[in-house]
């Protein structure tokens, strides 16, 4: 880790782009081999698009968000997340969106508002259940979650390396392409805002990040439990980065963690399904 800004979190990695590369064939293969929905349009511009899979009708919804501090990676970098949750009975949406500095953070977080809302409206015609709806991402893609949560209710949010106090990001590599002042920053810090209803929270951070991420994920846990939230944070033996990529593997812990949030929502639960590799 880079003494100097304890949010390189590229620095805890010999190779970040390795690993980018790596996450990019496993969602190749997801998507050369699961029936999904490609480039669902659904907002205005050409970033506005997600990729849907649904393994039955009825199931209940996670919306991920993916990382890359709000200004790289792509949906198509991260569609491996549906591989750890179609076994469990779970639909996802892998959503992506313009990026930072083309777009201002108030409207990247606007797109992922977006899409959650269009889901809500059009994802019954796609077979997932719009009223079972969890919203889930790593790193800026946790922040994006959180600020969805915001905006409307929810039965779950779950946060990878979350950031959601971006308060201590003007001070960080992060200030270069986001140019936030403090208004714009408290404004846009899920840890000062109230979501729109009580929700269960699942916040993680890794071990082997730094000690103001982890920060990050107990000080959102916190807040929220305030709110009247159900809220669980810990930590976990991972990096910035392999941290989201136990959502791979259907048997991880984390997965099944994050797939309970979508299951236990509503009255009616499904059965518990045996995954089998």
């Amino acid at each position: 880790m880079n003494a100097a800004d304890p949010y390189d979190a590229a620095a805890t990695v010999p190779d970040v782009n390795v690993i980018f590369r790596r996450w990019r064939a496993w969602s190749d293969d997801v998507r050369a081999h699961t029936l999904h929905a490609r480039d669902l349009q659904y907002g205005p511009t050409t970033d506005e698009k997600l990729d849907l899979f649904v393994p039955h009708t009825g199931a209940p919804l996670i919306v991920f968000f993916h990382g890359g501090y709000w200004r790289r990676l792509h949906k198509d970098d991260t569609t491996f997340v549906a591989r750890g949750f179609t076994p469990h009975g779970i639909a996802t949406a892998v959503v992506n969106y313009g990026l930072a500095p083309a777009l201002p953070l108030e409207e990247i977080v606007a797109q992922a508002r977006r899409s959650v809302a269009w889901l809500r409206e059009h994802a019954k015609e796609h077979g997932a259940d719009p009223s079972r709806i969890v919203v889930a991402g790593h790193s800026a893609g946790g922040h994006l979650a959180a600020m969805c949560a915001v905006d409307a209710p929810v039965a779950g949010v779950a946060t990878l390396s979350g950031l959601h106090d971006l308060r201590p990001l003007m001070h960080s590599m992060v200030q270069e392409w986001l140019q936030l002042d403090a208004a714009r920053a408290e404004a846009m810090s899920p840890v000062l805002l109230a979501p729109a209803a009580p929700t269960n929270v699942l916040a993680r951070t890794g071990v082997r990040e730094s000690e103001d991420f982890q920060e990050q994920g107990r000080a959102f846990a916190d807040a929220w439990r305030a709110h009247g939230c159900d809220t669980s944070y810990a930590s976990t033996d991972d990096n910035h980065f392999s941290i989201v990529e136990r959502l791979a593997d259907a048997n991880d812990p984390l997965t099944s963690q994050i797939a309970e949030l979508a299951l236990a929502a509503g009255k009616r639960r499904r059965p518990h399904l045996t995954v089998t590799a």
